[in-house]
C-alpha cells in the first residue's frame, strides 16, 4: 500500500503523518487490497483541511474531505467517512450475492421419492403451468369454484381462519381438504 501525504501551504509535523499512516493502515480492516492511499492537507485561514483518496483492487474509488479548526480532527473524521463508505460498499455488496439466486426457468428434473437410495433416480418431472390468485372462500364457496372450474384441485385462503388450504378431487369421487396447521 502507497501511502503519499501531501501539504499545501504548511508543514506536516512529524506526529501527526506517523497518526495518518498508522490510522490508514487499519483501513485494511474495512477495504480489501488498498492500493493507493493519498491525503492531501491544507489550511485556509482558519480552517485546516483534509482530503483523502483511496484506491483498491476493483476500481474501487473512495474519496473524503473534512475541514475543522484542528487539523487532526479533521484527519479523523475524514477516515471516519472513508470507513462508513467502505463498510456501506461492503453491505452492498453482500447484499447483491444474497439476492443473486440462480433462475429457474419453470421446468426442471427433480427427485420425486424422499430417501430414494440412488441420487440418480429421477421419477417424474416439475412444470410450473400457472399461477393462482388466492382468493379468501370459505369451503362452501371452494366446492363450488371447484365444481366450476372443472379442475382436480383448487389452492383458496380459507376465510374462517385465513390459513392456505388445497381442495382437491379424490380418486373415489369425494373431496378431499387439505388443512396445514
Amino acid at each position: 500500500m502507497l501511502i503519499q501525504i501531501t501539504a499545501r501551504h504548511m508543514d506536516v509535523p512529524a506526529k501527526l503523518k506517523a497518526y495518518i499512516e498508522n490510522r490508514v493502515e487499519k483501513l485494511d480492516k474495512f477495504i480489501d487490497g488498498i492500493t493507493d492511499v493519498r491525503v492531501t492537507l491544507s489550511t485556509e485561514k482558519h480552517r485546516q483541511i483534509a482530503e483523502l483518496n483511496v484506491r483498491s483492487r476493483g476500481g474501487i474509488h473512495m474519496y473524503a474531505t473534512e475541514a475543522t479548526d484542528d487539523l487532526k480532527s479533521s484527519v479523523t473524521q475524514a477516515l471516519e467517512k472513508i470507513q462508513g463508505q467502505a463498510k456501506k460498499h461492503r453491505a452492498k455488496r453482500i447484499d447483491k450475492k444474497r439476492r443473486r439466486a440462480p433462475k429457474s426457468d419453470g421446468e426442471g428434473t427433480f427427485n420425486v421419492l424422499a430417501g430414494a437410495e440412488s441420487s440418480n433416480a429421477v421419477v417424474g418431472r416439475v412444470i410450473e403451468s400457472r399461477r393462482f390468485v388466492i382468493k379468501p372462500l370459505t369451503v362452501e364457496e371452494a366446492v363450488l369454484a371447484l365444481e366450476e372450474e372443472g379442475g382436480e384441485f383448487l389452492v383458496f385462503r380459507n376465510a374462517s381462519h385465513e390459513r392456505i388450504n388445497v381442495l382437491y378431487q379424490r380418486p373415489d369421487g369425494n373431496l378431499g381438504l387439505i388443512d396445514p396447521e
